[in-house]
């Protein structure tokens, strides 16, 4: 067997702390073949052969026997990273009894046991759901890049731990999603998996339950944002600034369909697939916000109000980046201001509203919130929809933010 670091014929080569440049850089042996061990991921190494060739395989035992397992020829498809990525795998797999060297009929059976191939009919089984998209989102940037090439039946606790962790670092709260949304996925596979003998989230660490916020924009902070607006792009000037106006959610606002509106009725409803609580919900639109609507642009191939430019069919993303620079833009104006984020502008909506005389259970409505006095029984029997006190309730909020803006101007 070829030692590490050393060729066929004998002939020593030292000891190399494997980088891409590095790996570039290596000079192919006079004959034979000269393997580098690589010093991160155990039983991996890079084979040079006489031809120049550079292919990373992993050693390891399978089943009581050594065995060399190739992993991919080196090149732009297939990085030192993107190895050890895969050698990592490989060793899970490995060592939750399953053999990747064995034949192709076998490898192509685990294969689609990987929680990638898997996606597919869960994503199906799950369709009629509510919140299907932000399943498919979540697990396509924060699931699929990290495990989505495992096999699902090798996936343990520590693993879904060590990704939460990782999502956490940025983002607790989404980690929290990441987590459930995972653990969901591993409730409809536990049947499918002959192996698994419970769901490897069950006992997985997550971040704590966040506080409940309490943050609402003060007057002055609200005038400000409205102006710093002017300075913003497309769709982020209008959707805000509709937020603004109608208190609905983030999502609600960014995925808002042209079919949704009624220009003549002068009303928008959600419909209860996109509403969080899944009931529809009819939005009374003030002459204030239907300004905002009618100048917007309605562009060919799509029926969203605020298409992403990339992919016309979806709503915009990039949220954090256009809150960062509005929560700069607060600074700037007016020195130290208390973090915030889009969803405060709901509960400053609401404070707002309550502020100006409207009372609990039309605010609620306006909201599309069911609790506090549209829970429990009266939430039972109460089927009044508040159609006229709502429309009543956003125009006056409208008159009161043209007055916060008149008041900073003044």
């Amino acid at each position: 067997m070829v030692e590490r670091n050393q060729s066929l014929d004998g002939e020593k080569r030292p000891k190399v702390g494997l980088t891409d440049a590095k790996i570039k850089g290596l000079i192919k042996p006079l004959r034979g073949q000269v393997e580098y061990a690589d010093q991160v991921v155990p039983g991996l190494r890079l084979r040079v052969g006489a031809s120049g060739q550079k292919t990373f395989i992993l050693r390891k035992r399978v089943g009581g026997q050594p065995r060399n397992i190739t992993i991919g020829r080196f090149g732009p498809r297939c990085g030192l990273l993107d190895a050890r990525r895969k050698a990592r795998q490989m060793i899970n797999d490995i060592e939750a009894g399953s053999d990747p060297s064995k034949g192709a009929k076998q490898s192509r059976q685990l294969a689609s046991l990987t929680i990638r191939n898997m996606l597919p009919d869960y994503l199906a089984f799950k369709a009629s759901r509510r919140r299907i998209e932000e399943t498919e989102r979540v697990f396509k940037r924060n699931i699929l890049p990290e495990i989505g090439d495992r096999l699902a039946d090798s996936v343990t606790r520590g693993d879904v731990t060590r990704l939460v962790d990782k999502v956490a670092r940025t983002a607790p709260v989404q980690a929290r999603n990441v987590c459930a949304q995972l653990s969901a996925f591993y409730t409809w596979a536990l049947p499918r998996l002959d192996r698994l003998a419970s769901n490897p989230c069950r006992d997985a660490g997550r971040p704590p339950a966040p506080k409940a916020r309490d943050r609402v924009l003060s007057d002055v902070e609200l005038a400000v944002l409205w102006n710093a607006l002017d300075d913003e792009k497309e769709p982020w000037t209008s959707a805000i600034r509709l937020l603004i106006l109608t208190g609905q959610r983030r999502n609600e606002v960014y995925s808002a369909e042209w079919t949704e509106i009624d220009m003549d009725q002068r009303i928008w409803t959600i419909p209860a697939v996109r509403a969080k609580n899944g009931k529809a919900h009819i939005v009374p639109l003030s002459d204030f916000a239907m300004k905002i609507v009618d100048g917007l642009e309605r562009l060919e191939g799509t029926s969203k109000l605020f298409p992403a430019k990339s992919s016309p069919q979806n709503g915009p993303s990039g949220f954090s980046k256009v809150q960062a620079r509005l929560r700069a833009a607060l600074q700037k104006e007016l020195g130290d201001v208390e973090v915030w984020r889009l969803h405060d502008l709901r509960r400053t909506v609401a404070t707002g509203l309550q502020r100006i005389g409207v009372r609990l259970e039309v605010t609620e409505a306006v909201l599309n919130h069911v609790s506090g006095s549209q829970s429990g029984i009266v939430g039972v029997y109460q089927r009044y929809n508040f159609a006229s006190e709502k429309r009543v309730a956003l125009v006056a909020w409208a008159e009161e933010v043209q007055c916060i803006l008149k008041r900073l101007d003044n």
